[in-house]
């Protein structure tokens, strides 16, 4: 059972970040069983992880449903995340590991190859290689509690759909600063490596509401860093 229920969370979490269902959508459990060829009760107990994980909200009348972004919700996101990640890089960074170097310094060379060619694949593909680079940090920081913390924010909605309205500039602007997370983490500078992850995480906020407002509310709302 709790194997059935764990391939359902993913398999949903991964619908719902990539925005298979529309913010607001109904997830019943009935539709969701018979699409995932699975029981209810397994589906019951990834619904309620998607709702502590705050993607999705849980109500008597109106059942669950995929999570709305309002603006206090996306200044939250990024303010935790610019806490969080910035302490994540700066532990990294004292470490000192020269794989973690290396491994995002190859993260970034892939990153560069997939903007050069671009192409209609373009926007899932920074998204999966700027989620690995994230994520190689926090493992690289050596703590269980920032990477518990750190687990619902990094591939939250409103971080990942970004990545399809931000201009070749953005895209470019982001690789430059995970370049220099990479250089202040080979060389073992936590200060530096804390300001950098803030200052990257700062940018993409104000990115992500100049995007909102190009784009329109409620199709960049329900989206990057």
């Amino acid at each position: 059972m709790a194997a059935a229920s764990d391939k359902a969370y993913e398999t949903l979490k991964q619908r719902v970040v990539g925005g298979t269902y529309a913010p607001g959508e109904q997830l019943k459990e009935e539709r969701l069983a018979r699409e995932l060829n699975i029981s209810r009760t397994p589906v019951r107990a990834a619904l309620k992880r998607l709702v502590d994980d705050g993607l999705a909200t849980a109500d008597p009348n109106r059942g669950v449903r995929v999570a709305e972004w309002t603006e206090f919700d996306i200044e939250e996101t990024f303010d935790l995340r610019g806490l969080l990640e910035a302490h994540a890089a700066e532990l990294a960074a004292r470490r000192g590991e020269e794989a973690l170097a290396d491994r995002l310094d190859a993260l970034n060379d892939e990153m560069g190859r997939a903007i050069a060619k671009g192409g209609a694949e373009l926007a899932e593909r920074l998204q999966k290689i700027n989620s690995a680079f994230h994520w190689a940090i926090l493992e690289g920081s050596g703590s269980p509690r920032l990477r518990s913390m750190l687990a619902s924010l990094i591939d939250m909605p409103i971080v990942i759909r970004s990545h399809f309205i931000s201009t070749r500039q953005d895209k470019l602007q982001s690789m430059q600063h995970h370049r220099d997370l990479a250089a202040a983490i080979r060389a073992g500078d936590g200060e530096l490596a804390r300001q950098v992850m803030q200052l990257h995480l700062r940018v993409a906020a104000h990115r992500f509401k100049r995007q909102r407002i190009e784009f329109g509310g409620s199709r960049a709302g329900g989206g990057r860093s």
